[in-house]
């Protein structure tokens, strides 16, 4: 076998000029995918949930919020209550309007579950500054809630972390 070296000289000999290439490769920075498919779908489900009528989604549920999934044991309600999960997380839902804290709530567990979030508190209040001086996010939010496909238990939490004012939340990772 011949050298490279050997090579080009044997064509040099025969009157064959190597190209001069001075062109660069241009430069082109890497870019980041877009998850188009995914925002669209979140997008959809958010138009879908703004469209329901809130009233059916609204729990009558005297002062203390409960919810948990079909499949789960009963005895997840008590150990979220009771604090066996470190929350992650917190959404505070003060000063929101209904549609604001649906859009809010849903982005921030839909968030949540992309990123391996498993227990969070949501603070949605006790209505003292609303009309009527009655809670107007609370039972909605647990409607809401319990419509998301990645929540698996809510329960509103002990006096020193918000009483009835908020709810933890155990989610499900996407």
């Amino acid at each position: 076998m011949s050298a490279p070296d050997d090579d080009l000289s044997k064509l040099l000999g025969l009157g064959i000029k190597p190209l001069k290439q001075d062109r660069v490769a241009p430069y082109r920075p890497t870019i980041d995918p877009i998850p188009r498919q995914r925002l669209l779908d979140d997008e959809r489900v958010m138009a879908e949930l703004l469209m329901e009528n809130d009233e059916s989604a609204s729990f009558e549920s005297g002062d203390e919020l409960k919810f948990l999934r079909g499949g789960f044991s009963s005895r997840l309600l008590k150990r979220l209550r009771r604090g066996d999960f470190a929350i992650q997380d917190e959404l505070d839902l003060h000063g929101m309007v209904t549609n604001e804290a649906k859009r809010a709530s849903h982005a921030f567990i839909n968030q949540c579950a992309r990123e391996q979030v498993s227990a969070v508190r949501i603070v949605h209040g006790k209505g003292r500054n609303s009309a009527g001086r009655k809670p107007v996010l609370k039972n909605r939010l647990i409607g809401w809630l319990s419509k998301n496909q990645h929540v698996i238990a809510v329960v509103s939490t002990p006096a020193n972390d918000g009483g009835t004012g908020a709810v933890y939340v155990l989610i499900r990772q996407a």
